[in-house]
């Protein structure tokens, strides 16, 4: 498999797993609203890089795991019960951008870099959400993990942050708007892990 296809589906699904109110997104969409662009510019790099991190280790996690003969033969199970938890999770969540309480006045360009990287860090369930899409994400054939892949993978997930972000910093407050809709943000990423989650457990099925 190509490492662009690897990179672009791997931005794609971080672009969209991104868009649920979280911390980091709205902390940038609240400089934005206060017109502090190049603070918000840089708490998004430190915020990507950051994801980057978590990416990369992740991924060799992932490939630890796979490599374990073990693990291996149960691995559609702990993908599908993976993604049916996250589907859960989603369809249930009742988070809001509104709720989600930042205080962001004093931020300038200088230490807006810091505290991104703090906040983004502060954010360890990147590492077990990724994991389970990384592993559904290889079990469906949409990504292979091998070689230059592995970077390319790392990389898409960090880009596709980065690039959300940026959208959050053009729309402003009126991501309040995208981010406060359930269908967009909980219940259409809610289903689709879910139907991800049933079609791993009827590959598993398959291998009877």
């Amino acid at each position: 498999m190509s490492w662009f296809i690897v990179f672009l589906v791997a931005t794609v699904v971080s672009f969209a797993g991104s868009i649920p109110p979280g911390t980091i997104n709205v902390s940038v969409m609240q400089l934005a609203i206060l017109q502090r662009r190049a603070a918000a510019l840089s708490f998004a790099a430190a915020a990507a890089l950051v994801e980057l991190f978590y990416a990369g280790f992740t991924v060799r996690f992932h490939v630890f795991l796979t490599d374990s003969t073990n693990i291996t033969e149960y691995f559609h199970v702990i993908a599908g019960t993976a993604m049916i938890i996250l589907g859960i999770l989603n369809l249930s969540s009742k988070t809001k951008a509104s709720d989600i309480k930042t205080d962001h006045q004093d931020i300038r360009k200088r230490n807006a870099f810091t505290k991104g990287a703090l906040i983004g860090v502060a954010n360890p369930l990147t590492v077990p959400f990724w994991l389970a899409v990384t592993a559904a994400l290889e079990k469906q054939g949409w990504v292979t993990l091998d070689g230059i892949n592995l970077y390319a993978y790392s990389v898409g997930i960090s880009v596709g942050t980065f690039i959300l972000l940026l959208v959050i910093i053009q729309l402003g407050v009126q991501f309040r708007t995208i981010a406060n809709n359930r269908l967009i943000v909980h219940t259409a990423p809610g289903i689709l892990f879910l139907m991800m989650g049933l079609y791993s457990y009827y590959n598993w099925y398959l291998t009877f």
